[in-house]
């Protein structure tokens, strides 16, 4: 049998608008010997208040709505699910919304929903933000902070650059992926290998696109000269760019140099064996639920912690 409010209130010993008052955060009007006759009586019957009426009680629900990122990979799926972990503790539960979704839908998504919260991990659009002011849901735009000059994704195209620098390459490219040429962190990590190139007094980067198909990913990458180091936006990107390289007979690393992102498999699948970045997310669920729970009005500075790079060596530089 589900416990109800009055079962809790009638074990409190208080009225049950009281319960409700406590429960939908306005106990600072009661006592604390209430509050916590409320709270005991609560956790001793197991009761777990209906969602629905908290959401419009509140005006907001339990849930934090996460956007993804345009093109999430392995690590992404760890650190949802540590968010999911986290936010759950606090009562919270953790709904995802595709990065693409039409202003329209995401509008009624937000009207659905009533999200406590947004965590963006890609790039809102203005009419994206203008639905969330209206509903006045707090918004924690990490895509924004992470692509900072000396954030997250700016970092990682900046470590690129230069260890394809110490690899002996003198001429830089940067290879965008098409599916995220929207992507703010494509935009970010672009930008931390052409701030790499200038501190080195070397040509700006020569920009390639890659497309995961193989008649264009040929002319991309024939189209670079001898010597080139190529630094990818994702690891997906160098697997497609290795695979062109072997096709026109460009010779890896010694004619094209390839660093990929994100140490994900297939860094440790192609041939030769991709160098790529790694980055630790695995706490970054923690993290972000800490400052949607701690922070009433968070920074960027509170949630953008740039975070541990590695390198890992392979054969194609």
């Amino acid at each position: 049998m589900r416990v109800s409010s009055e079962d809790v209130a009638q074990r409190a010993g208080v009225s049950r608008s009281t319960v409700s008052y406590i429960l939908n955060g306005h106990g600072d009007r009661f006592s604390r010997a209430t509050r916590e006759a409320v709270e005991r009586a609560v956790a001793e019957l197991g009761y777990r208040p209906h969602s629905a009426g908290r959401a419009l009680a509140r005006g907001q629900s339990d849930l934090v709505l996460l956007v993804l990122p345009i093109s999430p990979n392995g690590q992404f799926s760890q650190m949802a699910d540590r968010l999911t972990d986290a936010l759950a503790e606090h009562g919270l539960s953790l709904l995802m919304c595709s990065a693409t979704a039409s202003p329209q839908s995401f509008a009624a998504v937000i009207t659905t929903t009533r999200p406590r919260a947004v965590i963006a991990l890609s790039e809102l659009s203005e009419a994206k933000r203008a639905v969330l002011r209206s509903a006045g849901v707090r918004v924690l735009d990490i895509a924004h902070a992470i692509s900072q000059p000396g954030g997250h994704s700016w970092t990682v195209g900046r470590m690129q650059a230069e260890h394809l620098m110490q690899r002996g390459y003198r001429r830089i490219a940067y290879a965008r992926l098409i599916e995220a040429r929207d992507d703010v962190l494509l935009r970010a990590r672009e930008q931390g290998v052409r701030e790499a190139c200038r501190a080195a007094g070397m040509d700006e980067p020569q920009v390639i696109t890659v497309a995961l198909r193989a008649d264009a990913d040929l002319d991309a990458v024939a189209s670079l000269p001898a010597g080139t180091g190529l630094a990818c936006y994702n690891d997906d990107t160098a697997a497609a760019a290795l695979a062109a390289a072997r096709v026109i007979g460009r010779t890896v690393p010694q004619e094209l140099g390839v660093v990929g992102v994100d140490d994900t498999p297939v860094a440790t699948q192609t041939s030769p064996r991709l160098t790529t970045i790694g980055f630790g997310l695995s706490d970054a669920g923690d993290r972000l639920a800490r400052v949607l729970l701690q922070h009433p009005e968070p920074t960027d500075a509170d949630f953008a912690e740039t975070g541990e790079f590695w390198l890992i060596q392979g054969e194609s530089t």
